[in-house]
């Protein structure tokens, strides 16, 4: 019979006496480790609506649905993401344009769940709608967003000046009016989308739509 080699002979003891590397879960509680890429989570005060999580997704786990209220131009943006189907890649964190913030892996590993359904969560957002043809313009957060990126120059864009008078608390509600055809000069610092804004008859100038 061969003897066993001092190796074998280190490792053994080594082992009888050194703490076990895998972790006693679930009777124990289990910490991750730092870069750990657990379960994707929203937060409502970052996420700015943009739906660049779910453009970027590989597995399809962040879906994106717009709700519109076609007669009183209201709607909300929901994203939701799927535990079950998620790759946790981290491409959402990776590519959320609000500093990444807006989604973040979290160190939740845990994830079995008893009924469908209980594998996902949503963040909503609200969005401005064409006040004339009911189009998307896109989620208020978002274009909030741009405005602090683009600064002083966001007063030279319809929409966002609108948004602009909003926060500094000097909008006149001009937007909560129906536009109707043909458009005026005035209507130009209208919620009006880029489609509707090509189509802005000025007098001045004697355009035609």
């Amino acid at each position: 019979m061969r003897k066993p080699k001092i190796r074998e002979l280190r490792e053994a003891i080594k082992s009888m006496i050194s703490k076990p590397y895998t972790t006693k879960f679930p009777y124990e509680e289990h910490i991750p480790f730092e870069k750990f890429r657990g379960k994707p989570v929203f937060n409502p005060e970052k996420c700015v609506g943009c739906g660049a999580c779910s453009i970027v997704c590989p597995a399809g786990a962040i879906q994106l649905e717009d709700r519109v209220d076609e007669k009183n131009f209201m709607g909300t943006r929901k994203l939701t993401h799927y535990s079950g189907i998620c790759i946790f890649c981290g491409q959402c964190e990776a590519n959320c344009i609000a500093d990444n913030q807006g989604i973040k892996l979290s160190k939740e590993f845990d994830l079995a769940y008893f009924h469908q359904g209980q594998d996902s969560h949503f963040v909503e957002q609200e969005l401005l709608i064409c006040r004339s043809c009911g189009r998307i313009i896109g989620a208020k957060k978002h274009l909030i967003w741009a405005i602090k990126k683009i600064g002083h120059l966001s007063f030279a864009q319809g929409i966002l000046l609108n948004i602009n008078q909003e926060l500094l608390t000097v909008y006149s509600g001009i937007s909560e009016r129906k536009i109707e055809k043909p458009f005026r000069y005035t209507d130009i610092f209208k919620v009006i989308c880029p489609q509707c804004r090509r189509e802005t008859l000025i007098l001045d100038e004697k355009i035609k739509p």
